[in-house]
């Protein structure tokens, strides 16, 4: 019997998998895919997770200092630091970087195998995958599921809500272009209500084209590529379009006798922009630990797993909800509303203090996310568009922050 098997070669499943093979413990990897990584994904990740988990030199596209906005009626504000806050990676090779680390500290992968099935009883998890028509079966003491959004192996392993009513919608398409310098953020609804579009330089003058909406397509991508083609902004589309769900809350609970859930397979991303990785990593290093800790004692128990929900909790359960408050915000938003309080934030004295004030980063939109609702002006402007935020005094607590626990 394994000790553990981990459903999902992302950057939460390869980080458990190096982790409990470094302790010792025997692992083993499933992934329906035949290459690791090859997840849809813009591939961009903050300062904070460049520090904890460094990709290579060779895996790093860009880094990026600033960023510009474009309004609805295409007005660009651009946003500057002094340092690198954000980096575009080859998301495959980062990943598969994990994987490698992972193998030579004794995890084994098995690629090219869907897993069909799993039963969790109090000895033993009981997994059944499928390959090219023929099943395989393996046992372990406990299983991680990393199989990114809406995975039927969750409720199989009694995890999630089995609900998934909370995402976004992605969809992406790289594309020629020249002299792109930094990443484009897009709004209003010529892009889709309530949705932002994107345009991020990678290498070799190309650049990736997406959108994230919480409606339905409609169309949408059409709208963005036809708009951006049309300003000059790239030259031929070279891919084509892909879509993939991106969940904004935690499904909850991600602990249960002999499994944890993590990544986006938990809903651990940030809400307001979609980004997973960081957050997934963060996830998977947790998930070992508390995975470690309960091999060594032999037990394997829903209490003993339970501290990796508190652990993460701990950790982005704050971020997570200011970030759905904020996207809440956003969505309700017309056009002249969004352009309004953005000519408001990009005044030089709000976007020094609420955008460009040192402690903001890209992995913790928190720190914004307050800073704007509680600055003296722009707290003002924003009560003005959303003036529901005045009936809810409770929401603000003794130290000036947003309360969301």
């Amino acid at each position: 019997m394994l000790d553990v098997i981990i459903i999902g070669a992302g950057p939460a499943g390869n980080l458990a998998a190096l982790n409990i093979a470094k302790a010792g413990f025997s692992v083993e990897v499933y992934d329906w895919r035949t290459k690791i990584g090859d997840k849809l994904c813009t591939g961009i990740i903050g300062h904070s997770c460049f520090k904890e988990f460094p990709p290579a030199e060779h895996e790093i596209y860009r880094s990026s200092s600033s960023a510009d906005i474009v309004s609805p009626s295409g007005k660009t504000y651009l946003i500057n630091h002094r340092n690198p806050q954000a980096y575009v990676i080859n998301r495959v090779s980062y990943v598969e970087s994990f994987a490698d680390k992972a193998v030579k500290a004794g995890a084994v992968y098995r690629l090219n195998q869907k897993v069909t099935s799993i039963d969790v009883s109090d000895q033993e998890v009981s997994v059944i995958s499928e390959s090219k028509g023929r099943n395989h079966s393996a046992t372990c003491k406990a299983v991680i599921i990393a199989t990114g959004f809406g995975s039927p192996l969750l409720k199989m392993a009694g995890l999630g809500n089995g609900e998934h009513k909370n995402f976004l919608t992605g969809c992406q398409t790289t594309v020629s272009t020249e002299g792109l310098s930094r990443p484009k953020v897009f709004l209003g609804s010529n892009i889709g209500r309530g949705s932002f579009g994107w345009l991020v330089p990678t290498q070799n003058n190309q650049a990736l084209v997406g959108l994230a909406t919480s409606r339905k397509l409609n169309g949408h991508m059409d709208n963005l590529t036809k708009l951006l083609k049309t300003q000059g902004y790239y030259k031929e589309i070279e891919s084509p379009e892909r879509k993939w769900g991106i969940p904004v809350k935690p499904s909850t609970p991600t602990y249960n006798q002999r499994a944890l859930s993590v990544g986006d397979a938990a809903g651990l991303t940030k809400p307001t922009t979609g980004g997973g990785i960081y957050y997934s990593l963060l996830s998977g290093q947790l998930a070992a630990k508390t995975l470690i800790k309960a091999l060594n004692q032999g037990d394997l128990s829903s209490k003993q797993l339970k501290p990796y929900e508190s652990e993460w909790k701990r950790l982005l359960n704050s971020e997570i909800k200011l970030g759905n408050v904020a996207r809440g915000i956003f969505e309700s938003l017309r056009d002249s509303q969004i352009e309004f309080l953005i000519s408001k934030l990009m005044t030089d004295d709000v976007r020094k203090d609420v955008l460009e004030a040192n402690g903001v980063s890209f992995d913790w939109h928190g720190r914004i996310i307050n800073s704007a609702f509680m600055h003296s002006v722009f707290g003002k402007y924003l009560s003005l568009v959303t003036p529901e935020l005045e009936q809810k005094p409770s929401d603000i607590n003794s130290t000036g922050s947003i309360e969301v626990a």
